[in-house]
């Protein structure tokens, strides 16, 4: 079992680079795997600086750095993974999305279409590894990219070399992470998970003792504000995520759904993704069933705080164990450090 946790995305200058810092350390003193760091043009903190700050505040903690092709060559991307990989020794992930607000993209002059993009991604991706996949010039002829025997100059041991995300639920999205090998991250919805490999689970944690704590931290910490549901509802408009579309009409369908799956906060904006909520018990099965499904890569939307890590800590340790009591392949951390920390 592969645990991510999220960098903030703080829009607050005061307290963005401090809750950075604080998901860090405290990931790194709970046993994650690793950080995704964001990409986009509202990012206060650039993720490459994140994704180093990662490597510089722990011994172990990967980075798991976004990277959208309107932002950077694949020459840039495979430079600095290069560079960083050199440094530090440690292998580095690479989160490959292609969306942003609409808005954002037309900003920066891209109006590729949804599909369009992911074939876009697709190539860039290929070439990406295919530079740090030698250290011999490299040539690509694509219809986005083209190469000339490009070289990077230390593509680094074969055993650090980047492995591949691709975020998205669509056909075009599925596609492009078969075709580079990759795990695809998809949100964990409601419905029992069916089985599948190089699938990795997305969704917000909110752990507690009991169900009754968790909801009651939830409700306290996003109260029902009609005025954000309907801006949620609005800014729907303005993305083509297939994902996003998905969870809202999951939650018109069902609004109740499974105790445990809430949208409240990502329909007001104010989280990413759906939120998981109840007791380690409660949390512990719904993640021991990805892990059985074999979805063994897993990213957590936590708050920069010390109580929320420790207690998703045990409900990640606890999904574990039920794994592995039921023979799931794969299940386990990476670090000898056990997820409840110590």
């Amino acid at each position: 079992m592969r645990v991510f946790a999220i960098s903030p995305r703080n829009h607050d200058p005061q307290r963005a680079w401090t809750d950075i810092d604080t998901t860090i350390r405290l990931a790194d003193r709970y046993g994650f795997t690793g950080i995704l760091a964001h990409t986009g043009n509202d990012t206060l903190m650039d993720p490459w600086l994140v994704g180093q700050h990662a490597l510089d505040a722990s011994e172990h903690l990967a980075p798991l750095v976004a990277v959208n092709p309107v932002y950077h060559h694949p020459f840039a991307v495979a430079q600095l993974v290069s560079s960083l990989t050199y440094r530090y020794g440690r292998r580095l992930y690479l989160n490959l999305v292609t969306g942003t607000a609409t808005p954002d993209r037309v900003a920066l002059g891209d109006e590729t279409p949804h599909d369009r993009r992911y074939a876009r991604l697709r190539e860039y991706g290929l070439a990406v590894l295919g530079l740090l996949g030698t250290a011999a010039p490299y040539t690509a002829d694509g219809e986005f990219y083209r190469l000339r025997g490009a070289r990077v100059r230390l593509p680094g041991p074969p055993e650090l070399r980047p492995e591949p995300f691709v975020a998205g639920a669509s056909p075009a999205a599925q596609e492009c992470a078969e075709a580079l090998g990759a795990v695809r991250i998809g949100m964990i919805g409601p419905d029992r998970p069916e089985p599948a490999k190089r699938l990795g689970g997305y969704a917000g944690l909110l752990v507690r003792d009991s169900d009754a704590e968790a909801w009651r931290v939830a409700r306290t910490r996003y109260p029902d504000d009609p005025d954000l549901e309907s801006a949620g509802t609005a800014a729907l408009r303005y993305t083509d995520a297939v994902w996003r579309h998905a969870a809202f009409a999951d939650a018109g369908r069902d609004p109740a759904g499974p105790p445990w799956h809430w949208t409240g906060p990502m329909r007001s904006l104010r989280m990413d993704c759906p939120l998981l909520v109840g007791g380690v018990a409660t949390i512990g099965e719904v993640l021991a069933a990805h892990l059985r499904a074999g979805r063994t890569d897993l990213i957590v939307d936590l708050a920069a705080d010390e109580e929320d890590f420790a207690w998703a800590a045990r409900a990640l340790a606890h999904a574990d164990r039920l794994a592995r009591a039921t023979g799931a392949a794969g299940a386990g951390p990476t670090r000898e450090t056990d997820l409840e920390g110590s």
